[in-house]
């Protein structure tokens, strides 16, 4: 379940101190808005995110991470955490959105 640490250990690196010492943004109704989704799906991303993504290695904060850099890791990370489809999008728009947020980012998609 846990393959694939060349990819996660570029970003690893890349992040630096980012590594979780900080609290994971909570979903917020101005993060919903800026990217136009719901705040439950920000929600359930969020939950996804803290429940799945420190099972193989450190959990990178959200702003660590551009958003391109996140749509090319999610779809590897959310196989090995076997994730649908439908989780894989919560997860992803929400890390974009935190993201954003911390960056003051208009990330509308």
């Amino acid at each position: 379940m846990c393959g694939g640490k060349s990819i996660f250990g570029a970003v690893l690196l890349l992040a630096g101190c980012g590594l979780v010492s900080d609290p994971i943004p909570e979903a917020t109704p101005e993060m919903a808005l800026e990217m136009g989704v719901e705040q439950a799906q920000l929600e359930r991303g969020r939950e996804m995110y803290l429940a799945n993504c420190h099972h193989c290695h450190e959990r990178v904060l959200p702003e660590a991470v551009d958003p391109e850099g996140w749509r090319s890791i999610i779809p590897h990370m959310a196989k090995n955490a076997e994730l649908n489809e439908s989780q894989q999008t919560d997860v992803l728009i929400y890390l974009m959105a935190a993201h954003g947020t911390v960056h003051g980012l208009n990330l509308e998609h």
